[in-house]
């Protein structure tokens, strides 16, 4: 009985050991760190102000778009940014819930394209306030709620969710006049462990299994 316990010990070390020898693959390693590969999903932007509707004076905003960048969905999503251009000492310009639209368009996730018309996101939202000069701008930047934030992505389903409702002010000419847009996703799918917790786990499970067959060798030593 005591042998058959003692080769059940080692046997789960063995199975254990399999599986961390298994997932391997998945993980980059040097002899001090180990590198997790992540999901990558490429994207870009486009969008406009609506030059037609509630402008004041010379219209000095325009939107950046992001033409194509990759990015790990898990971290924040660059969203294009608004560019504020100088005026004349002493001019202003108002913008009175002056319309901008911006898309968000998935293209690819691990490599697989995707149909971008059955994809993209659509944004909407408002500037108000004024800028004068170079130096100053009290122009409010206010997203709608977006309406339809779903989008595939690989075998599950993202939302793209907007940063604290993304409402900010345009930053002035004087200080760079880029105002950055963000966003995050989330997933429907539920949480995967990462292969270094399994990993831990399944070393956890193999150790356990070398002190049973060490202390069952040592009891029949001992009997």
């Amino acid at each position: 009985m005591s042998m058959s316990q003692g080769w059940s010990g080692l046997r789960t070390a063995v199975i254990a050991l399999g599986f961390l020898a298994w997932i391997a693959p998945g993980v980059k390693a040097d002899a001090t760190t180990t590198t997790l590969v992540p999901y990558l999903l490429d994207y870009g932007t486009s969008g406009a102000v609506d030059l037609g509707t509630g402008i004041t004076g010379t219209n000095v905003v325009s939107y950046v778009p992001i033409t194509s960048a990759k990015i790990d969905p898990t971290t924040n999503v660059p969203l294009g940014s608004f560019q504020v251009t100088a005026l004349p000492d002493g001019q202003t310009t108002t913008y009175n819930n002056t319309p901008f639209k911006i898309s968000f368009i998935p293209t690819a996730f691990n490599g697989i394209a995707m149909v971008p018309s059955n994809q993209a996101v659509d944004l909407s939202g408002h500037l108000t306030g004024s800028i004068t000069g170079s130096y100053q701008s009290s122009v409010k930047v206010t997203f709608d709620e977006i309406k339809d934030p779903h989008f595939g992505i690989g075998k599950t389903t993202g939302t793209l969710n907007l940063l604290k409702g993304e409402q900010k002010l345009l930053v002035p000419s004087s200080t760079g006049g880029t105002t950055t847009l963000e966003a995050s996703i989330a997933t429907a799918a539920s949480p995967v462990p990462e292969p270094s917790t399994i990993a831990l786990f399944l070393s956890t499970v193999g150790g356990l299994g070398l002190r049973k067959y060490v202390q069952t060798r040592r009891q029949r030593g001992q009997a």
